[in-house]
């Protein structure tokens, strides 16, 4: 399999010079997206070391506190994408799995949102945080 990111006239000629020598069997598949860029790891890191560890030190429910991971869970759940979104999360994303029992299982991740829907989901946990709760959030953790 190849994948070509056509960036620059050098890889379009790559692709179409490819394409030119394929043998016409009816064995191939020739796709053409538009590229989206995945999350980044500054974004992960700004997720982990900022906002949910802010709602960890600072929301306190009926008199307990709750760590990053359940934090994390809980916007998940609400603030994912409910289905995939051409421009928000990447080719496969789903955020639900139903069970035999006919329940929903989470498994929606940020890992499958692009940098755009990543920026969007943690726009959405930071108004959560701090209208619902006060949050004051910080990202002198980074």
């Amino acid at each position: 399999m190849r994948i070509y990111r056509l960036t620059n006239e050098l890889t379009r000629k790559a692709l179409i010079k490819n394409i030119n020598e394929l043998q016409l069997d009816g064995s191939m598949v020739v796709e053409i997206k538009k590229y989206v860029k995945k999350r980044t790891n500054p974004q992960n890191s700004l997720a982990w070391a900022g906002m949910l560890a802010d709602f960890s030190q600072q929301v306190e429910i009926d008199g307990h506190k709750f760590l990053p991971e359940s934090w994390h869970e809980i916007l998940k759940k609400q603030f994912l994408p409910e289905s995939f979104a051409q421009e928000l999360t990447l080719q496969g994303y789903k955020k639900w799995e139903e069970l035999p029992d006919g329940s929903m299982k989470l498994v929606g991740s940020t890992t499958k949102l692009t940098t755009k829907g990543f920026s969007e989901y943690m726009e959405a946990c930071y108004a959560y945080g701090s209208q619902e709760f006060g949050v004051r959030f910080s990202t002198s953790r980074l």
